[in-house]
């Protein structure tokens, strides 16, 4: 493991210092490393930890869709006249020919 991330840090400085090549070099100052309040330790410790960090594959947690409410037996009323029971979310009920409608799904509750 810590062989792979080795190496996958040397690739990436590798590629880092072709890409930096390629550009333009332009005047920036730097700072001098012994006028950095931090050690060279504490320095390049906080870049490993920074490159393994991103580097750690962890994915975003997958959405899943919601669970239906409905539980248990759940089953359709149907009339000899061929409708189906239903009831609508205001709380009237009704009948329907259509047997694929959700509002024609209810559960029997056993106490």
């Amino acid at each position: 493991m810590a062989a792979a991330i080795a190496s996958s840090l040397i690739r990436q400085k590798r590629q880092a210092r072709e890409s930096n090549s390629e550009k333009v070099t332009t005047n920036k100052k730097r700072s001098s490393p012994s006028k950095d309040p931090r050690s060279l330790c504490e320095r390049h410790i906080f870049s490993v930890f920074s490159k393994v960090r991103f580097c750690s594959g962890k994915k975003r947690p997958v959405r899943r869709k919601p669970e239906p409410q409905l539980k248990g037996i759940v089953t359709r009323l149907h009339s000899e006249q061929g409708f189906f029971l239903q009831m609508l979310p205001d709380g009237t009920i009704s009948g329907c020919k259509d047997e694929n409608s959700d509002y024609s799904k209810l559960q029997a509750a056993t106490c």
